[in-house]
């Protein structure tokens, strides 16, 4: 009798150990596929209303959800599009305007006579 307890007890706890661990990933995943999906939401409600002008970040942040919004905050859109966050998301929304990432051009560095030597030999 205790070698069968024994028994169920080598082969329960791993068992229960690797289900209690697919539990834990699977709301994960829910939680992550929810976050996409509310991300979508807003973007496909934005560009519905004013085209494709920004592509919103949602992410959870405490009990509600953070919106970046990569725009300048001055354009008259933001105000409307910061409003449609609010709707699309629900009453616990917290949204930031941030300045879009402005790209600098590359300058392409200069081919000197010892730098296409130096190529060339290689």
């Amino acid at each position: 009798m205790i070698a069968l307890l024994g028994a169920l007890v080598v082969v329960g706890v791993p068992v229960a150990g690797l289900v209690a661990l697919l539990k834990v990933l699977d709301f994960l995943e829910r939680r992550r596929a929810a976050t996409v999906a509310r991300q979508i939401e807003l973007t496909d409600a934005i560009h519905r209303e004013f085209g494709a002008i920004v592509a919103p970040t949602v992410r959870r942040a405490r009990g509600g959800w953070r919106v970046v919004l990569p725009m300048d905050a001055r354009l008259a859109e933001a105000a409307r599009v910061v409003e449609l966050a609010a709707v699309t998301l629900g009453p616990a929304v917290e949204v930031v305007v941030v300045a879009p990432a402005t790209a600098t051009p590359h300058r392409p560095t200069p081919q000197t006579k010892e730098r296409m030597a130096s190529a060339m030999s290689a």
